[in-house]
């Protein structure tokens, strides 16, 4: 039964992956500037979640302490939502697919920076640690071949068109 669940789960958020695409660029096409689109997104995941929670996690949380809200704001401001403005400002700026591809080589790019400020230590002696360099290589390679592949276009799969112009009306 918990596997039925846990299917159900995984594939209410795939397909929910697939519709927020097309939702997020009929929305800033109709002119809603990307900051307030974030500040949406994340109220409304907010009230979807906190409920949630609440409930599952209500005997294993650590009080609410000023410390701990603190922590969660410097983590939420510093990490997903300086990301998520990045990446609809830069929408702007460029191209739809750079800007996809970007957002794939960010795991990549955090990794090498935790090398470099020697908070990972790379040791290439290991599988793991040859697996770990592999995978950032792969992934900076692969959205740089996204980025600047020119191949054939592909009509007819996208049913929203993307104007530039547009964002830059506020």
């Amino acid at each position: 039964m918990r596997q039925k669940r846990l299917q159900l789960l995984f594939q209410s958020l795939i397909l929910f992956g697939f519709l927020i695409p097309p939702i997020v660029l009929l929305a800033l096409g109709q002119g809603l500037s990307a900051l307030v689109f974030v500040v949406y997104r994340y109220l409304i995941a907010m009230l979807i979640l906190a409920p949630l929670a609440y409930v599952l996690e209500r005997n294993r949380r650590p009080s609410f302490s000023f410390g701990v809200m603190l922590k969660i704001f410097i983590l939420a401001m510093l990490g997903i939502t300086i990301q998520q403005n990045v990446y609809y400002v830069g929408l702007h700026l460029i191209s739809p697919t750079v800007a996809s591809a970007l957002g794939n080589v960010v795991p990549a790019f955090t990794f090498l920076l935790a090398i470099v400020l020697r908070m990972e230590k790379l040791n290439l002696k290991t599988v793991r640690g040859r697996a770990k360099l592999a995978g950032a290589i792969f992934c900076i390679t692969g959205s740089l071949i996204f980025t600047f592949w020119k191949g054939h276009f592909v009509g007819g799969l996208c049913y929203f068109t993307y104007d530039p112009t547009s964002f830059r009306k506020s």
